[in-house]
């Protein structure tokens, strides 16, 4: 392996090439030494390697001294919710997110449910490559243990948390896919314990992901889209493979826009608490600022990644945190992505309201916007983000504002143009919003060939 272990979030690579048992072991034994005691919560995704490297990194940690609690397969969120539930002293998910099924990765949660800031996770990769692991005596080794009731103890705690009887008065029929994730174990059974009537689609845990890619947007969620039309659902809920994520249909068979959900939860809670901030990320659309600021509130954008949310979240005392990628934040439950709260809060507010998805989501403007991926290798990425640095500004016309929060993001009279380098996959991700679906069209193409042309350049 060459280059950063640690990404935008986490370890994810692919397994066999990139990443595999032996480092899982090393990454385990390094991240012991960094905790020097404790307890440590252990789980996987539904990933087909996740076993394996589960093992491997119980192997590590144990190796130091740390005692190990082994959760088996479960969503991210759980993960990282228990861990704070149980007092414990930090959490590890095996788990690549949305990635395709040959990625693997792991990401490490602090005792209070939040991920591990980048200047702690550097800390881990220096041990990491350091070699210089805690290496306990026979009698003085962690102990194992297994815990079989994480998803039970989360839904007690998010039905604690929801208005169940607003929601079983309205007997809603919902669509669950989980997408064949970890989401498999919780999403559908939460759901019918809210009263509803839940149609399962791609609920059966499996790492090949048959059903349909692993990553939720418009274009994976065909099935989803049409079994919400033929059953007349009042609803469609979507996960990523470690179920961080949640994308919702409409009635109509719409996918909305994480970046407008976000703006329909954060109009509520603003109008509630009489103010407050809302913190996103730098690829949300700018509906989400004039929403929120039309009910008193302010908006506060940070680089992508959910640790970054977290972080802005917990310093700025903010309501709500959110990604446009369908991660949704609420401080007052925990500090990771917590999808499953997120179903309850619309559930609640379509029953509250005695409106549709489609009828609240129509209230929230929406504006075109395009994402495009342009392959770079991770050992160019540094080079071409300079070179885009010195010519996008001019190339692209005329450009009002540049903004280096995370990437380049380049302010237009009428809309934007963001550029960044991906953290998990060889890539330079593209996104531009304009205020209609010509414009768009042209700045991303335009934007899409100039960064294309700079990727050929420093080859």
């Amino acid at each position: 392996m060459t280059g950063r272990l640690f990404g935008t979030t986490g370890v994810r690579k692919v397994y066999g090439r990139e990443f595999d048992v032996e480092m899982a072991l090393r990454l385990g034994k390094a991240f012991g030494t960094y905790l020097g005691g404790g307890t440590v919560l252990l789980a996987r995704d539904a990933r087909t390697t996740g076993l394996a490297i589960e093992s491997a990194l119980a192997a590590g940690i144990l190796s130091t001294g740390v005692n190990v609690v082994r959760a088996g397969m479960i969503p991210t969120p759980t993960l990282a919710f228990v861990t704070r539930l149980y007092g414990l002293s930090a959490g590890v998910m095996v788990t690549a997110s949305h990635n395709p099924p040959e990625y693997t990765g792991v990401k490490f949660w602090q005792g209070d449910s939040m991920g591990y800031p980048p200047e702690e996770e550097r800390k881990i990769e220096g041990i990491y490559n350091s070699g210089e692991f805690r290496i306990a005596p026979w009698n003085a080794l962690g102990a194992e243990s297994t815990l079989h009731t994480a998803p039970e103890d989360h839904m007690r705690e998010i039905l604690s948390r929801t208005n169940v009887a607003e929601i079983e008065r309205r007997k809603f029929k919902v669509v669950v896919d989980p997408g064949n994730g970890a989401a498999s174990v919780l999403t559908p059974y939460l759901v019918r314990r809210l009263g509803c009537d839940v149609v399962s689609l791609n609920s059966q845990p499996d790492g090949h992901f048959p059903g349909r890619p692993s990553e939720p947007d418009e274009s994976t969620l065909g099935g989803l889209v049409d079994t919400v039309r033929s059953t007349g659902a009042d609803l469609g809920v979507a996960h990523d493979g470690d179920s961080d994520r949640v994308v919702f249909v409409t009635e109509k068979g719409e996918v909305v826009r994480g970046d407008r959900i976000i703006a329909l939860l954060a109009r509520e809670m603003l109008r509630t608490a009489g103010g407050g901030t809302i913190v996103t990320t730098v690829d949300s659309s700018r509906v989400l600022d004039e929403t929120v600021e039309k009910a008193g509130g302010q908006t506060v954008r940070t680089p992508v990644g959910d640790i970054q949310v977290a972080l802005k979240v917990k310093e700025t005392g903010a309501l709500m945190g959110g990604e446009a990628c369908g991660v949704f934040i609420f401080p007052e439950f925990h500090l990771a992505p917590e999808p499953f709260l997120a179903v309850c809060r619309i559930l609640e507010l379509m029953a509250r309201s005695e409106n549709s998805l489609g009828e609240l989501v129509a209230t929230i403007p929406v504006y075109p916007l395009l994402k495009s991926k342009v392959p770079c290798a991770n050992e160019d990425k540094e080079r071409v983000m300079s070179r885009l640095a010195e010519v996008a500004p001019s190339e692209l016309g005329d450009v009002q504002d540049v903004l280096t929060v995370d990437g380049l993001g380049l302010m237009l009279p009428d809309g934007w143009v963001l550029i960044r380098p991906s953290g998990t996959e060889p890539v330079v991700r593209v996104t531009c919003e304009a205020m209609s679906e010509s414009r768009v069209s042209a700045v991303m193409e335009q934007a899409t060939a100039l960064v294309k042309d700079v990727v050929d350049g420093v080859r």
